[in-house]
């Protein structure tokens, strides 16, 4: 779609607010980061930011408001421990999940009977939630999984031509997601740590329960429980160990492949590997102000690996850690309890075959192929990779295939498609299917088997890659860089 570059003055505010009484939806910038926002009482405009962003729909989203008049409506009540937070906090980055009422649809909810809610600081933000005159319904304004945006450009990088416009609003000053805290059940909860710390909260509510995850099968209440979040194309990976450890591991590392650190002001020189500076130690907020931004202009780098040191979770570096944690997907080396900490990655095993599996072997399969073996020939990786089908029938690949690869500069023309076999499972190093349908499938056929995984399970995302057949040329080129973004990972973390 067409998306507009709007500026803060109040004409084109008035202009964004239009857009957003119809339905569609606008990137807004607030004090955290910047937000993708919908009308939270449109089911179908809600509907668009999933789509926007690839996000799970089981992912709650938070709804902005400029007043607390705007509550009615929204929350079926509001308890004396949210008026009393509230007053202290509000408004800022602080989100309040209660009950809500009936007319709050589940879409934004996540299907959930509890609404999140928010008055942000920004006046821009306000502004246009007064001139729109309607709740705003804004996750963070990237693609789902990605580092959140904190820039104006990073919400052109992934968001134009996805959203109807963008607010360009400076750069955030927090530079975070808000603080998430639970008033819907008996006892205070903090689902995600922010700008407001869980000291901050203990102040005036007493004590406050954390919860840091949900279990399988479990609907979050709040965004950053269930899914790896804010990652980006590098591999992240946090260190524990001295600083000493630390640097004889990283420089080891940086020998045999680029690799990037994220580093504070006090530490010493990595040799040979990327760095970026968080700021000083002593100072929690240049970090939560630079992270996100960090982790993007590592991808512009060119690293394959990102360390990261271990933070401790006293005040504002809880929120660091976090999101460290969130976008490492829970990767972390204890440099302490190595035998050979200092092992070459040279020595490592590594997956030299890999078997990408889908149903009929012409479409999402053949061209996950490609897409590896054009990686790997780039890159100089000495990797190689094979497709099979379920229930392939010796078809060509799909023209559509064809073309969305050949834009590319990669040829799978005459390509034609086979069953899998018990031979091809044994020779693979590494199966990855395209969805959980198949992975099960395959189980089933050649027993219980650890090589195999669907693609997004392998770089720890959800969900399964959409089949595109029978669909348009964007359906096949929306697979298609799918297939890329995935695969880029895959080869980065093998």
């Amino acid at each position: 779609m067409e998306t507009k570059l709007l500026t803060a003055a109040e004409s084109d505010l008035l202009i964004a607010a239009d857009i957003l009484k119809k339905g569609g939806n606008v990137i807004i910038p607030t004090e955290t980061v910047y937000g993708l926002g919908a009308d939270a009482m449109n089911p179908e405009a809600v509907k668009n930011i999933f789509k926007a962003k690839g996000r799970p729909v089981d992912n709650p989203l938070i709804v902005h408001i400029s007043s607390f008049d705007m509550l009615s409506g929204i929350v079926s009540e509001f308890p004396e421990s949210a008026k009393a937070i509230a007053d202290k906090f509000w408004p800022g980055p602080l989100t309040i999940i209660l009950n809500k009422c009936k007319n709050v649809p589940y879409e934004t909810t996540g299907g959930l009977e509890t609404v999140a809610v928010r008055m942000p600081k920004c006046k821009t933000a306000s502004r246009l939630i007064e001139l729109s005159g309607i709740p705003i319904a804004a996750p963070s304004a990237n693609l789902s999984g990605k580092p959140s945006p904190t820039t104006f450009r990073h919400c052109i990088d992934d968001m134009m031509g996805r959203v109807d416009a963008i607010i360009d609003g400076g750069d955030c000053e927090i530079g975070v997601e808000s603080t998430v805290v639970d008033l819907s059940g008996d006892k205070p909860v903090l689902l995600r740590p922010g700008g407001i710390t869980l000291e901050q909260l203990s102040e005036v509510l007493g004590e406050v329960d954390v919860i840091t995850s949900v279990k399988e099968g479990e609907t979050p209440k709040s965004p950053g429980l269930k899914y790896k979040h804010y990652s980006p194309d590098a591999d992240v990976i946090i260190l524990s160990g001295n600083i000493d450890d630390v640097t004889s591991y990283v420089e080891k590392q940086a020998a045999h492949s680029k690799v990037g650190v994220l580093v504070f002001d006090e530490f010493p020189k990595f040799k040979g590997a990327e760095t970026i500076s968080l700021g000083s130690i002593k100072n929690p907020k240049n970090a939560t102000h630079r992270l996100f931004n960090a982790l993007r202009d590592m991808d512009k780098l060119g690293v394959t690996k990102i360390f990261a040191p271990e933070i401790g979770s006293k005040g504002v570096w809880r929120a660091v850690r976090n999101r460290l944690y969130r976008a490492a997907g829970g990767k972390l080396i204890n440099l302490s309890e190595l035998k050979k900490p200092y092992e070459s990655i040279e020595n490592e095993h590594k997956v030299k075959k890999i078997l990408f599996v889908c149903t009929g072997n012409t479409c999402r399969s053949p061209m996950a192929e490609g897409i590896f073996n054009e990686i790997c020939k780039n890159r100089g990786i000495s990797a190689i990779a094979d497709s099979a089908g379920i229930y392939a029938d010796g078809s060509p690949a799909s023209k559509n295939a064809v073309l969305a690869m050949k834009e590319l500069g990669v040829d799978i023309n005459g390509r034609k498609s086979r069953n899998i076999t018990d031979d091809m499972i044994k020779s693979a190093d590494l199966v990855l299917t395209m969805s959980g349908s198949h992975k099960n499938a395959l189980i089933s056929i050649f027993g219980d088997s650890k090589k195999i995984k669907t693609l997004s399970e392998f770089v720890g995302e959800a969900g399964d890659v959409p089949d595109p057949f029978g669909g348009s040329m964007d359906t096949y080129r929306q697979c298609r860089d799918s297939l890329k973004a995935l695969i880029g990972k895959v080869v980065d973390k093998l």
